[in-house]
């Protein structure tokens, strides 16, 4: 039997007006990563699985050619990756006192740039978006008008990553529609 085509909740929908571009990105292979990562031993796991130096601050991220790895709490790691996510969780579990859950097809995310972006993001979040509060490399977990989202800062053009559960990904991608002409 084949594989069923697997779809995304907004289907690569995109805005393009004057200083905001957003668009879906598509699937993403996601895995919940738990465990003491305050142990030398756990974070060297970690690094040892994904290749990269994986020790976090709190609300920041890391990034390699196959990876993102974001701060989520003291003992969570959510993890974007260009590997089979069944594959790295299985690998993860192999630790003691770690647990790994492919949370691929809970949220999609959304790439903002442009102007406008910063503004957007303003308009429907609690959060301070501005460049002095809100660096590279940083990412939050906040809301967006009513969605729980997981916000992350990309570059300072700027390009921002939204992830927002499948069941508001319509209603996110409205949200910054309507207010797309009027910040």
């Amino acid at each position: 039997m084949d594989n069923p085509v697997k779809a995304t909740p907004l289907e690569m929908a995109a805005i393009d007006v004057d200083g905001l571009t957003v668009a879906e990105l598509g699937l993403v292979n996601k895995i919940n990563l738990r465990g003491d990562f305050d142990s030398h031993a756990c974070n060297s796991a970690l690094t040892e699985l994904l290749g990269m130096e994986c020790q976090l601050e709190a609300n920041t991220y890391v990034s390699n050619s196959a990876s993102t790895l974001f701060w989520l709490g003291p003992n969570e790691r959510l993890l974007y990756t260009d590997s089979d996510p069944q594959s790295i969780a299985e690998r993860w579990r192999a630790n003691p006192g770690t647990a790994a859950v492919d949370v691929s097809d809970y949220s999609t995310v959304l790439r903002l740039s442009g102007a406008k972006t910063r503004a957007v993001i303003a308009s429907g979040s609690p959060f301070d978006v501005h460049p002095q509060q809100f660096g590279v490399g940083q990412c939050t977990q906040t809301r967006f008008g009513n969605a729980s989202v997981l916000l992350s800062n990309h570059a300072d053009t700027p390009v921002f990553q939204m992830q927002v559960r499948w069941s508001f990904a319509r209603y996110a991608f409205d949200y910054i529609k309507r207010v797309a002409d009027y910040v």
